[in-house]
């Protein structure tokens, strides 16, 4: 199932300047010179008898950047919330931050529903119906709450001076807007519902990462995925067992698997709401579901945030989600690799040499880079869709956290139009992402004297960079994208999936950038 927190984001749209009758837990006001001068807060101001701009005046300062007022006389709703607004030459990650922080007030106040006031500013270049989107989908993943592992009888927790739902109380969101044409509603309304879908797309990908990895085995995963088909008719799932991959060839893929009790998945989904002749974009997501570094085992310390090494597949389930919800028309085919990586008897030794579905040899050097090996096979499947771009997303490199940090994802193309198109949506989402490099002289990393190419090479140099020339030899016939996310899907503290890169692929695809 998918992971849908809100019941609803709608629009409300006032012509009179009265919402001091709007019904909600929480008002909130965006405080800058354009709102204070609107009659929508004039007429809340003059309600309360002058208090909201002397609040505002006196409460918001650099240091105190909003401002509670509980019940107010003659204004309907139970608490006001006055925020200092975002500068508009500010960059976009501070408006993004700025809006999640109101769903997790909300919640941490115990308030089912949230109306929030259109402050009329938005950042440079942006309009009104970027800042809509934006919000829908700050407030729906910014809500989100993992609850499905707590004692259920566990109601609630005290987090500091809150004491917060262990479940998100916030249900129903409205976004007040003045004055708006009838064409200007419809523009709103489509674009609240687009950032609304692709919150939920965002809240899938973090939910996925989140469950623990005894609750997220490749078995559990293709039912979980399979389940969606309830809620979207228009996506196909199919999947293949082990022996499917055996079937074809798949040998790389399975030396991954082969030290598990828990026998890997590929799962396929395919959405097809554009032209029967469109040729599909494809998504590829590496889905380790656990990984222990298998034979080449890792430091226990940290251990337990390799259940997050799948963000790569949940992002591409996260994304189909959120097409399907859109009913948007285009093509697209999402590939999870999943796959669990342990040590056994049975696993796969370093010196071991398989081979993987495209015919060339691989000598597995170090069993811990494994996701490589598993999107080996998953980008020579893929090619039987004939795709008209392939991006694969996986965390895959420690140096990628090195090199970038947590806030950009790492691109590596063997097109620089579609590497150019992934950056310009990592800048109009906020999910930003950095290309490297990939030029030939770094493809040497892959030889060995023993197989067609080794999985590891090249020291400590450029280890993001070297797990992406390895990935390009299954990528040649391609126009194809390596987004190296590994320090940009999860966060270790405080620890939970991101959901990243889900909005920057949903921009990328819902506005045919790559046409």
């Amino acid at each position: 199932m998918t992971y849908k927190v809100l019941n609803n984001i709608t629009l409300k749209n006032v012509n009179n300047g009265v919402i001091s009758n709007i019904a909600t837990d929480l008002l909130v006001i965006p405080v800058n010179k354009k709102v204070t001068a609107s009659a929508e807060f004039k007429e809340l101001d003059k309600k309360s008898k002058g208090y909201l701009s002397k609040s505002a005046k006196d409460s918001l300062s650099p240091s105190h950047q909003s401002h509670v007022i509980t019940s107010l006389d003659s204004i309907s709703a139970k608490k006001i919330l006055l925020i200092k607004d975002v500068n508009q030459k500010n960059d976009i990650y501070l408006w993004l931050n700025k809006y999640k922080s109101i769903a997790k007030l909300a919640n941490s106040l115990n308030c089912k529903s949230l109306s929030i006031l259109d402050g009329q500013s938005y950042p440079t270049g942006k309009d009104q119906s970027w800042f809509l989107e934006m919000i829908a989908r700050s407030i729906e993943s910014g809500a989100y709450i993992f609850s499905t592992t707590k004692n259920k009888t566990a109601k609630a927790e005290k987090v500091g001076s809150n004491v917060v739902s262990s479940q998100a109380s916030l249900k129903n969101v409205s976004i007040i807007t003045s004055k708006l044409s009838a064409n200007g509603i419809k523009k709103a309304k489509a674009s609240i519902s687009r950032g609304f879908s692709v919150g939920e797309g965002v809240n899938t990908a973090k939910h996925l990462g989140d469950l623990p990895a005894n609750h997220a085995t490749p078995k559990l995963i293709e039912k979980i995925v399979k389940n969606t088909l309830k809620q979207f008719s228009g996506l196909k799932v199919k999947t293949l067992n082990e022996k499917d991959l055996a079937r074809l060839k798949m040998g790389s893929y399975l030396s991954v698997s082969k030290g598990s009790d828990e026998p890997p998945r590929m799962i396929i989904i395919e959405y097809n709401g554009g032209k029967k002749a469109e040729k599909p974009v494809a998504l590829v997501g590496k889905g380790i579901t656990f990984d222990t570094g298998g034979i080449s085992i890792k430091p226990s310390s940290g251990m337990d945030e390799m259940k997050w090494d799948m963000c790569g597949a949940g992002t591409v389930f996260g994304v189909m989600c959120s097409l399907a919800r859109a009913k948007a028309d285009v093509n697209v085919v999402g590939i999870m690799a999943c796959a669990e990586n342990m040590p056994s008897a049975r696993a796969t030794k370093p010196g071991d040499v398989v081979t993987s579905m495209s015919g060339q040899t691989i000598e597995v050097l170090n069993t811990d880079a494994e996701g490589r090996l598993v999107l080996a096979d998953a980008l020579t499947y893929v090619g039987r869709y004939e795709p008209s771009y392939v991006i694969d997303m996986a965390t895959l490199t420690g140096a990628v956290v090195i090199a970038l940090g947590s806030h950009a994802s790492g691109v590596m193309a063997n097109n620089q139009f579609l590497a150019d198109k992934i950056i310009e949506s990592g800048e109009e989402t906020g999910d930003r992402a950095w290309q490297l490099p990939l030029w030939n002289e770094y493809k040497s990393c892959t030889r060995t004297n023993f197989a067609d190419l080794a999985n590891i090479g090249g020291g400590r140099e450029a280890g993001t960079i070297h797990a992406a020339a390895f990935l390009s030899k299954f990528a040649e016939d391609y126009k194809w994208a390596h987004m190296d996310i590994a320090a940009s899907a999860w966060s270790s503290s405080p620890k939970g999936g991101t959901g990243r890169p889900v909005p920057l692929i949903c921009d990328l695809i819902l506005n045919k950038k790559l046409k």
